[in-house]
């Protein structure tokens, strides 16, 4: 099977290039397990219990011929001054409306000139608003497509809350950082130094968010009045949630642990990497070298192979499949539940990392290597929206309350939003 991916890049010029690339299937699951250090198979270690007790800019100026007045005063009388357009529209009669600059003043017969309108937010006329780097809002005016805000040191994962705020942990000053849908801070939580990397994830009910300690080794839940830490015994370097507030962790190349808070840890010794997927059915999906494994508690592993890709980052799609990157070979992946695989090629250099599903229904993805945000269709249709600060390095990225794609720039300390069509 063979398939394609539609590219679109933006240019110095903004210009538009199509650039095709190829997909390939793979269809051999593996059902041996692959080598571990942990042991065998299953929770052998079993249970044990650690806890004792828009800002919108003004509309482009409607376009007229240079020069032309758009109406002429009687003969013989005075023409009134056109009055100041208003954000790029057009003066009133007596005015000649500049491609965004705001009405231009002009002599009718023995008419007075019209005082020039003010400057509109937005050059260029109403009809061009580059779907790349700009975006057209309900209200008819076309604004950045992404806009930074510098609210941190280092951010790296960033999630949406139960609250509907996005929350992202800010490693070079040791604080959760809470914001609003402008980009405002609300809040800040204030970790443990040397207690990073945290993994992050979006809670549920009361439970704002889930995050990890490294070096305490603990599992914190936060709410709107309280942060309360759970004793792990083991550096968790991946949680997701599953049923109940129960929480899935891994400690990479070691073991898979269920969690549940106050009751119990269980132990399964796989060798899973930092990638952690609840499906549907609350199976649980995760890589392990060329592998990619599906744990059901009471059941077997399964492991299926995906060739000569490995998986840094994964997610479950819109159409049920599973999504991953593999920034190694620039690719973006796509496994059905049986194992049946496919590859989407990046352009070289691309370096995708984190994945997510989209409000759109597609995937959205950041590119650490190209300096954007990759956004792929389920059949393969590639768009590329380039970042506004170069190197910048994107880094994680969520679907936030607002319906827009939200990440994390780590090296240059801002947090982007990008607003969807």
């Amino acid at each position: 099977m063979q398939a394609h991916t539609k590219v679109w890049l933006v240019s110095a010029a903004l210009g538009l290039s199509a650039c095709a690339s190829g997909a390939s299937d793979d269809a051999d699951p593996k059902s041996s397990r692959p080598p571990s250090t942990a042991g065998s198979s299953g929770a052998s270690w079993g249970d044990y219990n650690p806890y004792a007790g828009s800002r919108n800019g003004g509309g482009a100026g409607q376009p007229s011929k240079a020069g032309a007045p758009s109406s002429l005063g009687g003969a013989g009388s005075t023409g009134n001054a056109g009055s100041a357009g208003s954000a790029g529209n057009a003066g009133s009669a007596g005015s000649v409306t500049g491609a965004g600059a705001g009405g231009l003043g002009l002599t009718l017969g023995t008419g007075n000139s019209g005082v020039a309108g003010s400057a509109g937010a937005n050059s260029g006329p109403s009809t061009d608003c580059p779907v790349l780097t700009r975006v057209r809002l309900q209200s008819g005016a076309c604004v950045d497509r992404i806009k930074e805000f510098a609210v941190a040191k280092t951010p790296a994962n960033i999630v949406t809350g139960s609250d509907g705020q996005v929350w992202f942990d800010d490693e070079g000053s040791n604080q959760l950082v809470q914001l609003d849908s402008e980009g405002r801070v609300l809040k800040h939580i204030d970790c443990d130094e040397g207690s990073s990397p945290r993994a992050l994830i979006g809670g549920r009910d009361d439970a704002l968010i889930w995050f990890t300690d490294a070096r305490a080794k603990t599992l914190y839940r936060l709410t709107q009045s309280a942060k309360t830490g759970f004793d792990l015994k083991f550096t968790a370097t991946a949680i997701a949630l599953g049923d109940s507030d129960q929480v899935w962790a891994t400690e990479a190349g070691h073991a898979l642990y269920q969690v549940r808070p106050y009751v119990s840890i269980t132990p399964y010794p796989e060798a899973p990497s930092n990638a952690l997927v609840v499906g549907t059915d609350n199976s649980v999906w995760f890589p392990t070298g060329s592998l990619i494994a599906r744990l059901m508690p009471a059941q077997q592993t399964r492991y299926f192979s995906i060739g000569n890709n490995i998986a840094d980052e994964m997610c479950m799609g819109p159409d049920g499949a599973l999504w991953f990157t593999d920034g190694r070979r620039h690719q973006i992946g796509r496994m059905e539940l049986g194992g049946k695989k496919q590859t989407f090629d990046l352009p070289f250099g691309s370096e995708p990392s984190r994945i997510i599903k989209g409000p759109d229904g597609a995937l959205w993805f950041t590119e650490q290597g190209g300096d954007k945000i990759g956004r792929i269709t389920v059949t393969g249709e590639l768009t590329q929206y380039p970042i506004p600060t170069s190197g910048g390095l994107p880094y994680a990225l969520t679907v936030g309350g607002d319906r827009n794609i939200w990440f994390t720039e780590k090296f240059s300390g801002k947090i982007g939003r990008l607003l969807t069509d």
